[in-house]
């Protein structure tokens, strides 16, 4: 009965891990935009910042920015919300490999963040940010 209860419980929990990298991308536009219905070069902030509002807009949509001039390390920032907020993730590239770390974000935080990037490539305050979790 013991190894049962075991084998029970341990299939209830879900494992997870935070070491799960990606292949590195490329961009060939300065910036693109992803989303459910779009994958396209973008060239303002103001294209930018629709799509994002959209997503705000749509709990089911995402927006990934993308730029294909990276500096500080940083390929994307991506966002989707959830019932917490709206959840930011960053790329991160670490040679040929791009990892994600992620924060619950309030609209406004998560505008700024999409346009500090936009504008300097650059996100501020990564200490902030945890590894993403993903179910193995």
């Amino acid at each position: 009965m013991l190894f049962k209860n075991w084998l029970k419980e341990n299939k209830q929990k879900k494992r997870t891990a935070t070491d799960v990298v990606f292949q590195k991308t490329v961009c060939h536009t300065s910036w693109n935009v992803r989303t459910q219905e779009v994958d396209q070069s973008v060239s303002s902030w103001d294209e930018v910042e629709g799509f994002i509002l959209e997503m705000m807009a749509d709990e089911d949509e995402f927006v990934t920015l993308t730029t294909g001039d990276v500096r500080h390390h940083i390929c994307y920032v991506q966002a989707v919300q959830n019932e917490k907020g709206i959840i930011v993730q960053v790329g991160i590239e670490e040679g040929e490999q791009v990892r994600l770390v992620e924060k619950i974000c309030s609209q406004k935080e998560c505008m700024d963040i999409f346009r500090e990037f936009y504008v300097s490539s650059c996100v501020q305050g990564l200490e902030k940010y945890s590894p993403v979790e993903f179910f193995i």
